[in-house]
């Protein structure tokens, strides 16, 4: 490719250079004979060098085809298989953003680099493409991320209140067993009579409203149970998650729009000519 711009380059230049003597003999020629229409005329008439040149230097960098490389199928590929490679991630992600202090949100930037990177590298054999086309990709893989992180959270909101509940140590005559499918059965049963319709959105709405579970709510379990973050501290997590996911994913794959990575861009211009 390099070598095909140098090439376009040198062209180019050499055409400039004898220009003047070209316009004058094309007077001669359009005064000697007129077109007898402007359609005619229009038609028949080269382009200029200028405009010949920037086409084959936008054909060499692979980016004036709207239909070819901006409409290439490689880039929802690399969407696809980032969203894949994002599924055990996103899991890991779910436990990340309950540990105190926002340490996880180190997690969220972190993974989100490695997902982008992926579907960086399976789309940048047809680069560029449109940033539009960028931006929709990018927010799928990062929706996709963040929900089912936010999914298996609300779905281990069960098991973390059995946790708690265990502490107690007053089963009575059941088994472990027993004392931790009850309690469980109990949450879910409170976040459906609570916050309907239950699951997912049944948590999000108790953990921003609410935050605890008080004595007496559930019937096997005689203390208060609550989370680690509540209220505003969670609604601060969960932006702050992913918009840091969000910049992850997104400074990798948002460079797909340039013909050239950036890195190896500026390396070629400090590179001195020989």
């Amino acid at each position: 490719m390099l070598l095909a711009l140098a090439e376009i380059e040198i062209e180019c230049s050499g055409e400039d250079s004898i220009m003047p003597l070209i316009h004058n003999e094309q007077r001669r020629a359009d005064v000697d004979s007129l077109p007898e229409a402007d359609g005619a005329a229009s038609s028949s008439q080269p382009k200029p060098a200028g405009q010949q040149c920037e086409s084959q230097a936008v054909s060499a960098v692979g980016g004036g085809d709207a239909t070819g490389r901006f409409g290439s199928g490689r880039w929802w590929v690399a969407v696809v298989v980032g969203t894949i490679a994002s599924l055990p991630f996103a899991w890991i992600l779910s436990y990340a953003a309950a540990l105190p202090y926002f340490i996880g949100l180190f997690f969220f930037a972190l993974f989100g680099l490695v997902i982008g990177a992926v579907a960086h590298r399976v789309a940048a054999p047809a680069r560029p493409f449109r940033s539009s086309i960028l931006v929709v990709g990018t927010t799928c893989i990062v929706l996709t991320t963040w929900t089912l992180s936010m999914v298996k959270e609300a779905k281990d909101f069960p098991k973390d209140m059995v946790k708690q509940a265990e502490a107690t140590h007053d089963i009575g005559d059941r088994t472990i067993a027993q004392f931790r499918a009850e309690v469980a059965s109990d949450v879910r049963g409170f976040l459906r009579e609570r916050y309907p319709p239950g699951g997912t959105m049944g948590y999000v709405r108790w953990v921003l409203t609410n935050g605890q579970i008080q004595r007496g709510e559930l019937a096997a379990v005689d203390r208060t149970l609550r989370v680690g973050q509540s209220g505003f501290w969670w609604a601060l997590r969960v932006v702050l998650s992913a918009a840091l996911l969000a910049f992850g994913v997104g400074s990798q794959t948002l460079a797909l729009r340039l013909a050239r990575d950036p890195i190896v861009r500026a390396m070629d211009d400090k590179t001195p000519e020989a």
